[in-house]
């Protein structure tokens, strides 16, 4: 089971050549879906909603949204939304924080368990979004400190229906998972705190999304 700690680990340690090859193909496979999804319903509602485009959080939502509802989307989309709206302009940093996420939303839907999924969650919107809080909180180099509050800011939102999967609010909902990690690291590098163990503690995200696995 993926621990809070062992996650701020994760994040913290040079991922392998091999996770770093197999993510600059996801990056690149996520830019092409973003480019092929920005006129579906669900995008083009998500870019009509008031706010200010250059605010990333947004942005990861948008291009979220918009990548989920391609065809040959990458596997953790939320991980390479956030990623890219936080890893603009360094592009060797955002092929790093996918590594990073990837790694991490595969162990946190493996902690989940298989009854997680049969219960109705949508794997790509809980664990990533833990995925994904990690890759922005490794594209914002954010410190231990900080990314454990990141992690619990975003641990509380995590949420995600599979009914919802082949309807508009299915991409809306994976975009969503990506703007709301990119928001949690935001808001604890401005100060703001959280959980101490918002994954395993007594009233975490296992605890009430796993069922027991």
């Amino acid at each position: 089971m993926m621990t809070t700690e062992d996650l701020v680990t994760a994040v913290l340690t040079p991922p392998s050549g091999v996770a770093l090859d197999h993510a600059a193909g996801e990056l690149a496979r996520f830019h092409r879906a973003v480019a092929l999804g920005r006129a579906s319903t669900a995008a083009l509602a998500v870019r009509r909603l008031p706010g200010h485009d250059g605010d990333p959080a947004r942005t990861a939502w948008c291009e979220g949204t918009a990548a989920a509802c391609a065809a040959g989307q990458p596997m953790w989309v939320a991980v390479c939304a956030a990623a890219a709206a936080l890893g603009e302009g360094d592009p060797r940093g955002a092929v790093r924080a996918v590594a990073i996420g990837y790694g991490v939303a595969a162990r946190v839907a493996a902690a989940l368990g298989p009854r997680h999924a049969l219960s109705g969650w949508c794997q790509e919107t809980t664990a990533g979004a833990i995925g994904a809080v990690a890759a922005a909180g490794c594209a914002a180099g954010l410190t231990a400190a900080p990314l454990r509050h990141a992690v619990g800011i975003c641990a509380t939102q995590a949420a995600g229906l599979s009914a919802a999967a082949e309807t508009p609010l299915g991409p809306l909902q994976v975009g969503k998972a990506a703007g709301n990690a990119v928001e949690a690291v935001l808001l604890s590098r401005n100060g703001f705190t959280s959980a101490e163990q918002p994954l395993e503690g007594r009233r975490g995200l296992y605890a009430l999304l796993s069922e027991g696995d």
